[in-house]
């Protein structure tokens, strides 16, 4: 699920989000080389020290996407379903009527949304091991160029956790979140892509690179990616631009102070330039 601004993120559904992924990831061990942490988290994880002062409000979600590969396991590992459920997790369906794992804690419901690459569809889902997965062009790169980190959080249970993850490089999140915004205009999509390419922990200019190196690698989430740069980012009345701006800001109404007009003309500009560097990587 995503929201139209900042404020609609509850703090306690953006922890749970994290904790949901810390708790699936301990408990599915024998497939962590078929997996990828995509999606609403992966900024957390690419973006380096959150203490450092930055422009832009921390990164938020309220939901765990995780990448598979089609042919993950072949049952040599078990159940995938069973595995889920020991950790309280039970197969549901998305607003959109795709499957996705949920655990009920309180008040919150969290989801866990399984991703996989299924060509020539773009579309629709596909069984992986005995799971049914949501069908997304770009994860098998998101699969084969992955980064391997450690990461440090609470999980469901309240128990603290220290991982080795795998975790979505830039190039191919960049890729995915283009063309989420070509498909649904998202604002949440467009803040993603921002904070990414401004706070990515090895800068700019190598996120704008691997960027380029997705498209030239044939990664098939980029054709749509592509198109969207060029209809969604030319100036700053475009659709990312005040998307982005909104969903920060809120809707832009009269008599708005000075200063949330000056930082909603530089978030929309911030969008341009950015748009314009990754064309320009591409061209």
């Amino acid at each position: 699920m995503k929201y139209e601004t900042y404020s609609e993120y509850n703090p306690v559904g953006v922890a749970s989000a994290e904790s949901a992924f810390l708790t699936v990831w301990a408990g599915l061990g024998s497939w962590h080389s078929d997996l990828v942490l995509v999606g609403g988290l992966v900024p957390k994880y690419l973006c380096g020290d959150l203490s450092a002062s930055r422009t832009l409000p921390r990164p938020v979600t309220v939901d765990a996407d995780l990448g598979i590969s089609l042919g993950a396991s072949l049952g040599q590992y078990g159940s995938l379903q069973s595995d889920l459920q020991a950790q309280g997790f039970r197969l549901s369906k998305d607003e959109f009527g795709g499957p996705r794992f949920v655990k009920k804690i309180g008040d919150f419901t969290i989801p866990v949304d399984f991703l996989t690459e299924h060509p020539p569809a773009t579309q629709g889902t596909a069984v992986v091991d005995d799971i049914p997965a949501n069908i997304l062009p770009g994860i098998n790169r998101a699969l084969a160029s992955a980064r391997t980190m450690k990461v440090k959080g609470i999980d469901l249970y309240g128990a603290p956790q220290e991982l080795t993850v795998r975790v979505c490089e830039v190039g191919p999140f960049l890729a995915m979140k283009l063309r989420a915004f070509a498909r649904r205009q998202a604002p949440k999509d467009v803040f993603d892509i921002l904070y990414t390419l401004l706070h990515y922990d090895r800068g700019t200019k190598a996120a704008v690179a691997a960027f380029g190196e997705e498209v030239r690698a044939g990664n098939p989430a980029c054709t749509d990616a592509v198109a969207c740069l060029n209809q969604h980012f030319r100036d700053e009345q475009s659709s990312a631009p005040v998307r982005a701006a909104n969903f920060v800001l809120g809707q832009a109404v009269p008599g708005e102070s000075e200063d949330i007009r000056f930082r909603r003309l530089q978030i929309q500009q911030d969008m341009v330039d950015a748009g314009a560097l990754l064309r320009k990587a591409i061209a």
